[in-house]
Formats: structure tokens, C-alpha cells, sequence
């Protein structure tokens, strides 16, 4: 089955079933997405030979390699079009909107929900954030009894965020 054309957040947050035999190795597979995704971000460099090229280890009850190397294929094709999907971040409300979950050793809440706020206010109009301020964020984590938003999920936002500033010329 073929993949649509995925946004950075979208590959950020993409799992693949696990094998019960061999398959490719989970973290190989999660660090080489989420350099497709600053790709896609246009963070960093990454051709499309690149993603053809690339090779991963395979570990008991691994990753289905079949469902990864769709996968891949589809942002090879993705990256050689030069593609990204719009996001779905059109408004401050659209924004704040989004649920985050909440785990242990997250990013501070409060922190999230400030940046989130301000960055809303530039959706809306009102506010002067650009695509720059988005991708050098930094957040604190928590330790012990609090919990904070996930890392992955908002980092997942962060990406959408900076992509529709960007779309929008800030």
C-alpha cells in the first residue's frame, strides 16, 4: 500500500509492527526517521540515494522490514519530489487544540504551555515568532513525581509549528 505524502511530525511519529523472528533494529529505524524528518524540515541535507542506500541491523523481535522498507521507499520518492504535505496548524485554536500525553522525564509543562501560547499568538496575528525561534527551542525535563508532556509528541509539534511558519515567511 502506498504512503501519502507525510509531514515531518507525521514521520516523527510513525511505529512499525515489531516481528516475532529477526527484523530491522527499533532504534536504527527511529534515528534514521528522524533524520528524514529534519530533512523534510529542511534542517539538514538528505538525498534520496541516501535513504535507498541505508542499511540496518536486524535483532530478534525487531521491525517488520517489509513495512520499513515501504516506508522508506515512499520518502525516497517523497524526497526526490521535493514535496511537503501542508499542515493542519492554520490557527492559534487549531494549536492549542493539539492534546499532548504526559510522561515521566518529559518536557516542563508550564515551559510548553507558555512557548505554545506565544506561538499561537503568532498564528492568530498577533505575535512575532519565526520558523528560527521554533527549531532552537529548548525545554527543560522533569525528574521524579512531575510529569511532562512526551518528548517525542511535542517535538513531532514543534516540527509542524516551524513548518507552517515557515510557509507563511516568518
Amino acid at each position: 500500500m502506498p504512503f501519502p505524502y507525510l509531514s515531518p511530525a507525521q514521520v516523527r511519529r510513525m511505529r512499525f509492527p515489531h516481528k516475532r523472528g529477526r527484523g530491522y533494529d527499533p532504534a536504527q529505524v527511529d534515528a534514521f526517521a528522524l533524520r528524514i524528518a529534519d530533512a523534510l524540515a529542511g534542517r539538514t541535507p538528505l538525498l534520496p540515494d541516501q535513504v535507498r542506500a541505508v542499511v540496518f541491523n536486524e535483532v530478534p523481535g525487531g521491525y517488520d522490514q517489509r513495512a520499513v522498507d515501504d516506508f522508506l521507499a515512499a520518502l525516497e520518492h517523497q524526497l526526490r519530489a521535493g514535496h511537503v504535505p501542508p499542515t493542519t496548524l492554520q490557527t492559534g485554536d487549531a494549536l492549542l487544540a493539539v492534546k499532548l500525553p504526559r510522561a515521566a522525564g518529559g518536557y516542563d509543562r508550564g515551559e510548553v504551555d507558555a512557548f505554545l501560547g506565544r506561538a499561537a499568538a503568532t498564528l492568530d496575528g498577533r505575535g512575532r515568532m519565526t520558523s528560527g525561534e521554533v527549531r532552537h527551542t529548548r525545554f527543560s525535563t522533569t525528574s521524579g513525581l512531575r510529569r511532562g508532556y512526551r518528548v517525542r509528541e511535542v517535538d513531532a509539534l514543534l516540527d509542524e509549528l516551524e513548518q507552517e511558519l515557515r510557509f507563511r515567511g516568518r
